[in-house]
C-alpha cells in the first residue's frame, strides 16, 4: 500500500491494547525504522488501527543485529486486529518464524511472515568499501528481481555477509548461484539459508 500526504491529529486521545512484534530479521546497516516501522504506521493510520509507539532491535552480545521488535498501540482488540497488521508486515517481506500478541495476553502469540533468508558471502578483500560492496548488492538485486529484497551488509569473521529476503529461496538462490559462478572476483561466493 502507497499513502501520500498523511496528516497524523494531534492533542488526540484514544484508548490502545498494547502489542508486541517480533522479526527474526537480518538487517546489516539497514534501518529498521525506515523498513518497518515507519510504513508500518502509516498503514496503521490509514486504516484508524492504531499506531506504532516503538522500535528496537534485538542483538547478540557482539552487536549483530538479529530481529526486530516494535510495540504497538492498537484501536481495536482482538484476534482480528493482530492478523491485519501481520498482514501488513508481511507486505512489507515480513521473514516466516515472525510474531506478534497482545503485550498483557498470556498463551501463543499469533505466528505470521512468508519471506525466507538468504545470506551471501565473499571474502572481505573482494569488498573493500562502500562502493564495491554497493556495485555487489546492486549486481544481486538485479539477479533478484521483483522476487526479493536487500536487507544491507556486515562484516563478520573476514567476509563480508548480505542478507536478502524473499517468498522463494530456492529460486532466489538459483538466481544468484547463475551470476555469482560466471563473474571473476565472486564465484568462490557462498550461499545460505537464514534460519
Amino acid at each position: 500500500m502507497l499513502f501520500r500526504d498523511l496528516k497524523f491529529k494531534t492533542n488526540t486521545v484514544h484508548g490502545v491494547t498494547l502489542a508486541d512484534v517480533h522479526m527474526p530479521v537480518r538487517l546489516g546497516h539497514r534501518d529498521a525504522e525506515k523498513l518497518f516501522a515507519a510504513p508500518l504506521k502509516e498503514q496503521l493510520a490509514a486504516a484508524a488501527l492504531g499506531t506504532v509507539m516503538g522500535s528496537m532491535l534485538r542483538k547478540r552480545a557482539s552487536g549483530e543485529v538479529i530481529g526486530v521488535d516494535l510495540y504497538l498501540g492498537l484501536r481495536q482488540p482482538g484476534r482480528a486486529a493482530l492478523e491485519t497488521v501481520a498482514d501488513m508486515l508481511e507486505t512489507l517481506s515480513a521473514p516466516f518464524g515472525s510474531s506478534i500478541r497482545f503485550s498483557e495476553a498470556p498463551g501463543t502469540p499469533l505466528l505470521f511472515g512468508r519471506a525466507e533468508g538468504l545470506e551471501l558471502a565473499v571474502e572481505n578483500e573482494l569488498t573493500p568499501d562502500a562502493d564495491a560492496r554497493q556495485t555487489l548488492a546492486e549486481m544481486c538485486r538485479s539477479a533478484i528481481g521483483k522476487i526479493g529484497v536487500n536487507r544491507g551488509w556486515i562484516e563478520k569473521d573476514g567476509h563480508t555477509r548480505f542478507f536478502f529476503y524473499g517468498d522463494d529461496y530456492t529460486e532466489m538462490r538459483d538466481r544468484l548461484a547463475r551470476i555469482l559462478a560466471n563473474h571473476p572476483d565472486y564465484k568462490d561466493a557462498y550461499l545460505r539459508r537464514l534460519a
